[in-house]
């Protein structure tokens, strides 16, 4: 039904939009208890996987971006997700870049967006997040700077945020090229130091870009090694689009700058797990990311050397229900 109908009347309306309209339907369906009910005894997968320190109900996540402004992460959790990222999170609320930033490239199974950071704040954010303590899935924050943030301002940014969610959330994701490397480092130092004051040990993942190249690669793991961070997402999206093999030229450049994610990534994203894998295996969490468009996808990412996946396409291209099909067929 999704693919036949819903979708393509969806994908006649605006991203940004259709976005809005599904939030609004979430909003609605939070309080009708009976399809809540059914919808998670329908979207259930009791795959229990444990990564460091942390128990799963299932391997699949829902990425940051998705739910930026912590709205519905408990009534997307319906939908059979084992950890659900809110976010990017900001200490002061950031309107992002002008509309339009979201582009669908239907043809090509990929979205370019150049959103930037928008989202209401850490202080509404958190406010939200205490709503729902009790939870059965895992919760993570991707935090970052406020826009006009440069010098101390920067490291002062992330500590705020880190430290204003740090009992509320599962763990934190930083997303390494954000910010300059000398910045980034003084992030991860800062974050592993306040961490070591806290009564509990949350983790902290670092989110690579998927065009990072190799030498890159091997300074961010020592980085990741010397400041004790625990794992790698695998990847964010791509600024190559050669992959978009129906985009014509003049409809990339009417659209502008912005990154590819979606199929539109290649295998960069499974090139680098692979990677990963075959170097950090067991001793970071392995995140795969970007470019699962399949449920085959989804199993040669786990093959290759994730221990989880993270979805934002596959959801909007093939539905909720693509959750519990690569949950099912990871855990076989």
């Amino acid at each position: 039904m999704y693919n036949s109908i819903i979708r393509p009347l969806l994908f006649r309306i605006d991203p940004e939009n259709v976005h809005d309209i599904l939030f609004t339907g979430l909003s609605a369906y939070r309080h009708i208890s009976p399809m809540r009910s059914f919808i998670k005894q329908n979207s259930k997968v009791c795959c229990p996987f444990m990564i460091k320190e942390m128990m799963l109900s299932s391997r699949v996540g829902l990425a940051a971006g998705f739910d930026k402004e912590a709205k519905a992460f408990d009534e997307l959790s319906d939908f059979g997700f084992g950890f659900i990222e809110i976010g990017t999170v900001t200490p002061s609320p950031q309107s992002g870049n002008p509309k339009p930033r979201i582009f669908r490239l239907i043809k090509d199974e990929s979205l370019i967006s150049r959103t930037g950071f928008n989202n209401p704040g850490v202080d509404i954010v958190l406010e939200r997040v205490k709503k729902h303590l009790n939870r059965s899935y895992r919760l993570g924050a991707n935090i970052n700077r406020d826009s006009t943030s440069t010098g101390q301002a920067i490291i002062d940014d992330f500590a705020l945020v880190f430290n204003k969610l740090y009992d509320y959330v599962d763990y934190f994701t930083i997303n390494w090229g954000s910010i300059e490397g000398a910045d980034f480092e003084r992030v991860l130092k800062t974050l592993t130091e306040i961490r070591k004051e806290k009564s509990s040990e949350k983790n902290i993942i670092i989110k690579l870009p998927a065009d990072i190249q190799q030498d890159g690669l091997l300074s961010v793991i020592m980085m990741a090694r010397k400041y004790q961070a625990n794992g790698f997402i695998a990847t964010g999206p791509t600024m190559d689009r050669s992959n978009l093999i129906c985009l014509s030229k003049t409809e990339s450049n009417k659209i502008g700058t912005g990154g590819v994610s979606g199929k539109g990534i290649g295998d960069k994203s499974k090139k680098i797990v692979q990677f990963l894998g075959e170097n950090v295996k067991g001793e970071f969490i392995i995140i795969g990311a970007g470019g699962i468009m399949s449920v085959q996808d989804a199993v040669d990412m786990i093959k290759a050397g994730a221990d989880l996946i993270q979805i934002y396409s596959a959801f909007i291209f093939d539905g909720p229900k693509i959750v519990e099909k690569m949950s099912k067929a990871i855990a076989k």
